[in-house]
């Protein structure tokens, strides 16, 4: 299957932040764009449905006098496509367009985009 070209540079994680599905655990983000995020999980997730998702952020990031356990965002995503790790075939990739993203959150990504891409 031949994906659209990416309108924003991917930025690949050199650690893995946790996300969830409400209080679930869902998977690990590998990497993360302005439009959405690729993320690790050990099922496969259902292609084109929305998710309600939220994903602890890493302990680097400036967070303006939050408390540390309310250190997350909160955001809706598509599932685009799903499909089995090359390098480990026990774990699933997907990748997931935002499709809803407060202001303030979406900062946040801005923020660690700029923070951890490759200079």
């Amino acid at each position: 299957m031949k994906h659209a070209p990416r309108e924003h540079q991917r930025v690949y994680l050199t650690f893995y932040l946790r996300l969830f599905e409400g209080d679930n655990f869902l998977g690990y983000l590998i990497d993360i764009s302005r439009d959405g995020v690729m993320v690790m999980t050990e099922a496969p997730l259902e292609e084109n449905r929305s998710y309600s998702l939220k994903m602890k952020l890493p302990s680097t990031l400036e967070w303006k006098g939050k408390k540390t356990e309310d250190r997350v965002i909160k955001f809706r995503a598509e599932c685009k496509w799903c499909r089995h790790d090359d390098v480990d075939k026990e774990f699933y990739l997907s990748g997931f367009n935002f499709t809803e993203v407060s202001e303030e959150d979406n900062e946040i990504i801005h923020s660690m985009i700029n923070e951890f891409k490759i200079r």
